[in-house]
């Protein structure tokens, strides 16, 4: 039962943040719905050290994985506040216009 519980609680956090990524038009949303995808990437490596009764590998893949989220969390959270100040808005569709805006010129 506890596994298949993991498994649901792993599809259904991959496929909100596959579904965000998908639908969303905002760059924000988007770096928030990539944490869901990393999240749901987490819960099943755990899943995996679990059934494999390995679960100490797991755990350092796991730190691994958080370590490199927090780096690109970082720079996209760096990449929105300067497209944000460039642009005043984080739609992607503006962003495409202000490209051929600078082009034009």
């Amino acid at each position: 039962m506890l596994y298949v519980m993991f498994v649901l609680s792993i599809v259904l956090t991959a496929a909100a943040g596959i579904y965000s990524i998908i639908a969303t038009r905002n760059i924000l949303r988007v770096l928030i719905a990539m944490e869901l995808v990393s999240k749901a990437t987490v819960l099943l490596i755990l899943l995996a050290g679990l059934i494999n009764g390995n679960l100490a590998l797991a755990e350092s893949l796991i730190i691994a994985l958080i370590i490199v989220e927090v780096v690109v969390t970082a720079i996209g959270a760096v990449l929105c506040i300067s497209i944000f100040s460039r642009t005043g808005s984080l739609e992607i569709g503006r962003l495409s216009r202000q490209k051929e805006a600078d082009h034009a010129e």
